[in-house]
């Protein structure tokens, strides 16, 4: 039976009837697409808790391993009972829980109100404000001639604002306030999927290890072993990325925003929490973030207090110096491993494609790809006897029969 597979005839018979196969399940798929995606978007709905409670399970693992290791380990060191490790492990989930749930109603029921409100008022003071910017230019030009311009444009740019803020502002705010206020079913199913979620993680978190060993278990039983340990340290990978640089980005961006915030409420700054938000999470996005941030800050305060804008602007050079250097290596390290060019092509490529959201997951997800690209190739070239050190490749020329490298 086996000689008859090894025949060539047989091979290639064999090969035109799977992709004659693999061409009616594709035109299949596609004839029934709809349903097809109908189905998976019920399946997803049906796990939508599960997914929650993973990803809500993930964020707490970091906090849970420090208050284990840092406060519980040494606050329990002298109890004397075999359940000692789930005494541990329970004290350091309830309160990353009651952290999580503190933050969560901060964000919610205290920043998002503010955000808007503050969004409101903008847009209902924006002519105040270009009549502020026009007084701070005239007090400050007092040749007639630069009057002069400044008058003559004046009513241009006030029409223009206006018209915008009319027609394309507003009704946008209108809108998601409608949709806030109309989306009270979709409210309830998203608080029904989150509290379940939440618990769903509680039950991960607790016997994570369990969980742990039993998914790799069901790794090596379906594939072979080589396979298999190439699956664990990929994970091992991914996870050391998302976990160490997105979770740590996250991390120092909160601490940069809160910094914000103690500066602007000590000088009086206008809109603290809106600005400072903006300077948080745009710094989650490597290299253009402190610009992304800064640019449309500067504008806000240069509208409402002109006189405010330098101190603004010498405070957000000196946050920056002091995340770049200080506060950005402490968190992060080097999680990605990649180098410099490779970050701005990742911003760059992914926030193109997916836009905000892009740039922020663009460079640990290119991080992710690149690692795999390269630990492939050196596998492949290792396989031929060829070396994986990119130098031996600069000068080359070519490779001869006995695998010699030519310069």
């Amino acid at each position: 039976m086996k000689k008859i597979f090894e025949d060539k005839y047989v091979k290639f018979s064999l090969s035109i009837l799977s992709v004659i196969l693999l061409s009616i399940i594709f035109y299949f798929i596609i004839l029934r697409i709809n349903n097809i995606s109908s189905f998976l978007l019920n399946i997803i709905k049906v796990f939508t808790p599960f997914i929650y409670g993973l990803i809500i399970a993930y964020m707490l693992n970091p906090l849970i391993k420090i208050f284990e290791k840092k406060l519980f380990n040494k606050l329990y060191k002298n109890l004397k009972t075999k359940k000692k490790q789930s005494i541990i492990r329970f004290s350091s989930i309830l309160l990353s829980s009651i952290i999580f749930l503190i933050l969560l109603y901060f964000i919610l029921f205290i920043v998002f109100p503010e955000l808007f409100t503050s969004i409101q008022n903008i847009v209902a003071n924006i002519p105040t404000y270009i009549n502020n910017i026009k007084d701070y230019l005239l007090k400050t030009f007092t040749n007639e001639h630069t009057e002069k311009i400044i008058l003559d444009n004046y009513e241009t740019i006030s029409n223009y604002i206006n018209n915008l803020i009319n027609t394309k502002i507003t009704p946008k705010l209108d809108e998601i306030f409608i949709m806030i206020s109309s989306g009270f079913i979709g409210l309830i199913k998203i608080i029904y999927n989150f509290v379940i979620g939440f618990i769903i993680s509680i039950y991960l978190l607790f016997n994570k290890e369990k969980y742990i060993g039993q998914t790799k278990k069901l790794i090596y039983s379906l594939s072979n072993k080589k396979l298999a340990n190439k699956i664990l340290y990929n994970t091992r990978y991914i996870n050391k990325v998302f976990g160490g640089f997105f979770l740590g980005k996250i991390i120092d961006s909160l601490i940069i925003g809160l910094i914000c915030f103690a500066f602007m409420f000590i000088f009086k700054m206008p809109y603290a929490v809106l600005i400072s938000v903006l300077v948080g999470v745009t710094n989650i996005i490597p290299y253009f973030g402190p610009f992304i941030g800064a640019v449309p800050s500067v504008i806000l305060i240069l509208l409402i207090n002109p006189n405010k804008v330098v101190g603004f602007i010498v405070f957000i050079f000196i946050l920056q110096q002091f995340d770049g250097m200080f506060l950005g290596p402490k968190i992060l390290g080097k999680n990605t491993g990649l180098s410099s060019f490779w970050v701005l092509f990742s911003i760059l490529v992914f926030g193109a494609l997916f836009g905000f959201v892009g740039m922020i997951i663009g460079v640990p997800l290119f991080a992710i790809i690149y690692s795999i690209i390269n630990n492939s190739t050196n596998s492949l070239l290792n396989e031929k006897d060829l070396p994986t050190n990119s130098d031996n490749y600069i000068e080359l020329k070519y490779v001869d029969d006995e695998n010699n490298l030519k310069y």
